[in-house]
C-alpha cells in the first residue's frame, strides 16, 4: 500500500516541456490522461510547467494539442523517470527585414499569421532581425515600418530564415523615404541650380530693360 501510495504522489511535481532546443513551451496546450480514465487539461505556465497530482502508478499518457494557438498533436507517455517532455518539431525562424539598399530595418514590426490569424507580434533588433521558436506549419510573415508593408508565405518543416525588403531607400529627418522619393529628391536639388540661374537671369534682364527706360528720356532731353 506504501508504494502504492508513493507512486501515486510521484507525479506530484512539475512536468516541464521544451522545445527540442531546450526553450520552455510556456501557453502550450496539454491533455493528460491517466490510467484509470481521467483526462485534465492544463495551460503551460511561464515556469513551463504542469503539476498532475494522484497519479496511478505515476503513469500518464500526454497529449500536447497546442502552442501559439498552432496545432501540434504530439503524444508521449510520461512516468516518474522522465518528467521532461521534448516537443518535437518545433523550430527555429528567423525574419530580416531590410530596406532597398539591403540595409538592416530596426524597431520594425513582425507579425505573424497562421491561417489567417495573427499568433505573434514582434520588433526586429538593431540589425533588423526578428527570431523565434514555431511550430511546424505554413505561416504567412508580414513586415511593416513606416507605412509600408510586405509579406511572405512561409513553410516551416525545419529551421528557416527569411528575409522580407521594404521599398525604404533611408531616412530625413526620421521619416522613410522610399527609392523614387528619393530620387526626386535627387531630381529637384538638381533643378535648382537651373532655377536660380534663370531667376538671376531674368532679373537682370529686368533691371537693365528698368535702366534703358530711365536713361534714355533723360538722353533725349540733353540733345
Amino acid at each position: 500500500m506504501l508504494v502504492i501510495a508513493l507512486a501515486q504522489l510521484a507525479l506530484a511535481q512539475p512536468i516541464m516541456l521544451v522545445a527540442s532546443s531546450g526553450e520552455t513551451l510556456t501557453g502550450a496546450v496539454v491533455e493528460v490522461e491517466k490510467l484509470d480514465g481521467e483526462r485534465q487539461v492544463f495551460t503551460v505556465g511561464p515556469e513551463g510547467v504542469i503539476v498532475v497530482r494522484e497519479v496511478p502508478r505515476g503513469i500518464l499518457r500526454v497529449r500536447v494539442i497546442s502552442w501559439k494557438g498552432v496545432p501540434i498533436d504530439y503524444r508521449c507517455l510520461v512516468t516518474t523517470l522522465n518528467t521532461t517532455i521534448r516537443v518535437p518539431a518545433i523550430h527555429r525562424f528567423t525574419v530580416n527585414i531590410v530596406g532597398a539598399r539591403r540595409q538592416g530595418l530596426a524597431d520594425a514590426t513582425v507579425r505573424i499569421l497562421h491561417e489567417g490569424r495573427e499568433i505573434e507580434r514582434g520588433v526586429t533588433d538593431a540589425s533588423g532581425t526578428y527570431k523565434t521558436l514555431l511550430p511546424a506549419a505554413s505561416y504567412t510573415v508580414v513586415a511593416e515600418y513606416g507605412g509600408r508593408a510586405g509579406e511572405q508565405r512561409v513553410e516551416v518543416d525545419g529551421p528557416r530564415e527569411v528575409t522580407l525588403q521594404l521599398d525604404i531607400f533611408g531616412e530625413i529627418g526620421g521619416l522613410p523615404i522610399s527609392t523614387g522619393e528619393f530620387m526626386l529628391m535627387i531630381a529637384l536639388l538638381a533643378l535648382i541650380p537651373l532655377v536660380l540661374f534663370v531667376i538671376a537671369y531674368e532679373y537682370t534682364q529686368w533691371r537693365r530693360k528698368r535702366v534703358l527706360r530711365v536713361v534714355a528720356p533723360a538722353v533725349e532731353k540733353g540733345g
